[in-house]
């Protein structure tokens, strides 16, 4: 993994490769951003540089002895550590501290989803930070950085992720999945600026389904296809989807497009254009405004909150059900 071959972040880039290079990378660094934005590959490609023997100003040689074991992964001054199940917990850190104050060169720490860390292991990392033995550094990833304790966050350089843009994303998935045109261009408003979210649904094999799917329940439930009961029997089944989230938002973004072809008359930025006349007889431009603040509320709430996400859904299908239903307006 090396900086060139990752995409955008010029700002992240210019910072780590002037600290690498004026030797003045601090011990900790906190890389933040959302799932997707490639936090990893940049956490990474900093490691493989701090522990390459032959770095060529910030970039890692990728030959010498220290690339090779690490690119095999079986290098023995790098230390991967993910939470087990749901938590990171101290054991995890306590197992490998003894290397931490091992003499040589440089030994690198990445800690993947920081914030899931017990407060017994933050109490032994903050131990360490305060005190860091020579050449040692720590690379976490996170991407809620306000659930980890400020004192860690004061500790560290703190770097944050931003959105790739749209021509970014594009030539991604041009040169590394050879999509053609008119899909790449969805996916990429689809990832939100985020590469890792891209390639997935690029590699999705179920992605086309999906799409199929979300635009047939945004179409039926402004075009008012169900009763109440069946509403209630549809939240029950969504309920249990993993890509509960996502799937909410695809139906968003039809709602946006309808939007968008009501009132420009453009098929240009439709998901399907082809069926872009159904929503001049389906709804509004209001309700359909309004159906996607209704949307967006939900999909935030099902990833912040602790909400009841059957009773979540239910409220909200009745309430797009009745919006629809007092088209026009």
């Amino acid at each position: 993994m090396n900086f060139k071959d990752l995409y955008g972040q010029a700002e992240l880039r210019r910072a780590l490769a002037g600290a690498l290079t004026a030797g003045t990378l601090s011990h900790a660094v906190l890389i933040c951003g959302p799932s997707g934005s490639g936090k990893k590959s940049w956490g990474l490609a900093l490691a493989a540089a701090l522990l390459c023997q032959g770095r060529e100003y910030a970039e890692s040689c990728g030959r010498c002895r220290s690339c090779r074991l690490f690119k095999s992964g079986i290098h023995p001054a790098f230390f991967h550590i993910r939470p087990q199940g749901r938590r990171l917990g101290i054991d995890q850190i306590r197992r490998i501290r003894g290397n931490f104050y091992l003499e040589g060169g440089n030994r690198v720490c990445l800690i993947e989803e920081a914030e899931q860390m017990t407060a017994e292991a933050c109490a032994s990392l903050l131990k360490i930070l305060e005190e860091p033995p020579p050449r040692l550094y720590f690379i976490l990833l996170t991407g809620r950085p306000k659930r980890l304790p400020g004192t860690i966050v004061s500790r560290c350089q703190c770097f944050t992720l931003q959105p790739l843009k749209k021509e970014e994303i594009l030539d991604l998935l041009k040169r590394q999945k050879g999509l053609a045109p008119e899909k790449a261009l969805l996916l990429s408003r689809l990832s939100k600026g985020l590469p890792g979210m891209a390639l997935k649904l690029a590699e999705d094999p179920s992605f086309e389904g999906r799409l199929a799917e979300a635009s047939e329940l945004a179409y039926r439930l402004a075009a008012g296809g169900w009763t109440s009961r069946e509403l209630l029997s549809l939240a029950e089944s969504l309920t249990g989807r993993e890509d509960l989230a996502f799937f909410l938002e695809l139906v968003c973004l039809f709602y946006r497009d309808g939007l968008i072809y009501l009132l420009c008359g453009s098929e240009e930025l439709l998901v399907q254009p082809s069926e872009a006349k159904r929503w001049a007889r389906a709804a509004s431009p209001n309700a359909l405004e309004e159906a996607m603040e209704m949307l967006q509320k939900l999909v935030q709430e099902l990833g912040e909150t602790n909400v009841n996400r059957r009773l979540a859904l239910e409220g909200t299908l009745l309430q797009l059900k009745r919006r629809f239903a007092s088209c026009p307006g």
